[in-house]
């Protein structure tokens, strides 16, 4: 008998195989899911055809996944961490090996190791076994086989090498996104932001979020427009006009609109103020972007407005000043909350490192630029941020260190921008504390995916509220979303898994393929 887990939710599941895969799953009526979850000793399913039937569809295509036959996948269970298949093959030399594989719940065919886990052997090559049924138990999963002379076994799969698997590769930790997300979408009504809204800067004051977000009109153009949330998830109030438009050569304010195909083009602008970050530092807003005039390398500005001014409506903000080189394309930049060690630090991205550069005040002359001097840069190609790397949202105080939210590409699909998590060391921002070994959000949606470039999560911004960290981010280079976490939980996940260098135990790599990425890291 093949049952699932009683954790198992066949309904969100169904949904997700149908949106992924087209493939048609019965439905699972309300006495079915009591019926699937009433037997809490051994989760066992006795009365429900319908269950039975989603069960061999489920069965099927993991088989299918896995290249097995069907016979041979075990069960199905469904939890917090992940879908885990279990499934068994037969050696040439007789010998049964038991195996794992982990796939993501919210892309159900992403497996999260790299080739399934071996956990258990029955070499008694002698017996004809005929496996029975898996079931767990409390934290146990039990395996029932039966041999021709032996009769009936129960196995106890080893525990520490299911948990232990699991914790290493699943990607915790994890943001979480609401149902009622896009938070903005294009509004047709306005003209300067009917074709795209997405990569919102966002700071939390006078108990509001308050989102300053990239806006294109059917020009190309890239303004910042203004919302904000009381709850941090919906938006309660968004304004009619833009709240800062490119007013400066730089922004290409008097060149006619630049060419799309240019290849310093991103999110299809073809010029203006691109990609906001702001930071509350002294009662002040400075907001740095990216300043493109649609001709040359993109540049860094930065600007600034009295907090007061903000909060009552009157968008009066410093003229703003280029802080990056000319010639380079450097992006995502952003500002820390205090000073460190005296001086104020800026973040910034020159392909493919972080750079973190200290300076004594913020009164840039437009002679003066940023320098590349200390450096994050993308690990080796095992990981999951092995191509590129920047800045997402400005990052925040924690008891455990600077949390820095940034955004990075895999040189294994380039395609895709994922988002991950890192803690920095508070007296020294450079020193990296813990990273996270997998994306803490990645592009899964059907908003996330559907858009001007699909598979881009672009994080812009993020607040701490009620002990909550809101990460606000843009969607397919089109829409503005939010996802949330436990602020508490979320520190203490990335703790126990954000491992800085590579190791078999994590990834489960050859011993050489391990010395030469940590070699790559040094």
């Amino acid at each position: 008998m093949r049952i699932f887990s009683k954790n198992f939710n066949l309904k969100q599941f169904s949904r997700l195989l149908k949106e992924r895969f087209k493939i048609s799953i019965l439905k699972l009526w309300r006495n079915d899911l009591e019926i699937l979850n009433k037997d809490k000793q051994n989760n066992a399913v006795k009365n429900s055809k319908v269950a039975a039937a989603t069960q061999d569809k489920v069965f099927s295509f993991y088989a299918s996944l896995l290249k097995i036959d069907i016979k041979l996948i075990e069960n199905v269970f469904i939890a917090q961490n992940g879908i885990s298949v279990f499934f068994h093959k037969r050696e040439k030399n007789n010998q049964i090996k038991i195996y794992l594989q982990l796939f993501e719940l919210s892309q159900p065919d992403h497996a999260l190791f790299f080739e399934p886990k071996a956990i258990y052997e029955i070499n008694d090559v002698g017996e004809q076994w005929e496996f029975i049924e898996l079931v767990k138990a409390d934290s146990s999963f039990r395996a029932l086989w039966r041999g021709a002379k032996a009769g009936f076994k129960d196995i106890t799969y080893p525990n520490y090498l299911i948990s232990n698997e699991i914790e290493l590769k699943n990607p915790l930790p994890k943001l979480m996104k609401p149902i009622s997300n896009p938070m903005l979408i294009p509004n047709n009504r306005n003209s300067w932001e009917a074709f795209c809204t997405f990569n919102p800067a966002a700071v939390f004051a006078a108990d509001k979020v308050h989102l300053l977000y990239r806006a294109q009109g059917h020009d190309y153009i890239s303004k910042i427009g203004y919302a904000s949330s009381e709850d941090g998830m919906q938006i309660d109030y968004r304004h009619h006009k833009p709240v800062y438009v490119p007013t400066q050569t730089f922004e290409g304010a008097t060149l006619p609109p630049g060419d799309p195909n240019n290849p310093f083009v991103s999110g299809g602008g073809c010029g203006g103020c691109e990609d906001p970050r702001a930071t509350i530092i002294d009662d002040r807003i400075y907001m740095t972007y990216v300043a493109y005039n649609g001709w040359d390398h993109p540049r860094i500005a930065i600007t600034s407005i009295a907090l007061s001014d903000f909060l009552n409506d009157k968008f009066l903000w410093e003229k703003p000043v280029l802080i990056s080189r000319p010639g380079i394309v450097d992006k995502s930049a952003c500002l820390f909350p205090e000073k460190i060690n005296g001086k104020y630090v800026i973040m910034h991205r020159v392909f493919p490192n972080i750079y973190i550069d200290y300076v004594d005040n913020l009164n840039f002359d437009g002679q003066i630029f940023l320098s590349e001097t200390h450096k994050i840069r993308p690990r080796a190609r095992e990981w999951w941020d092995s191509r590129k790397v920047g800045a997402g949202a400005p990052p925040l105080r924690t008891k455990d260190g600077w949390l820095l939210i940034y955004q990075a590409v895999d040189d294994k699909d380039a395609s895709e921008y994922k988002v991950g998590a890192m803690l920095l060391d508070l007296e020294d921002p450079s020193k990296v504390l813990y990273r996270s070994s997998h994306p803490i959000l990645e592009a899964r949606e059907t908003y996330e995916n559907a858009g001007f470039k699909a598979g881009v999560v672009y994080p812009c911004g993020a607040v701490i509220k009620d002990e909550t960290l809101f990460v606000y981010y843009g969607a397919a280079d089109s829409y503005v979303c939010v996802a949330t976490a436990n602020l508490e939980q979320f520190l203490y996940d990335l703790k126990k898994t954000g491992k800085t260098t590579l190791d078999s135990s994590l990834l489960a790599l050859d011993t050489q393929s391990v010395l030469n990425s940590q070699h790559n890291n040094e």
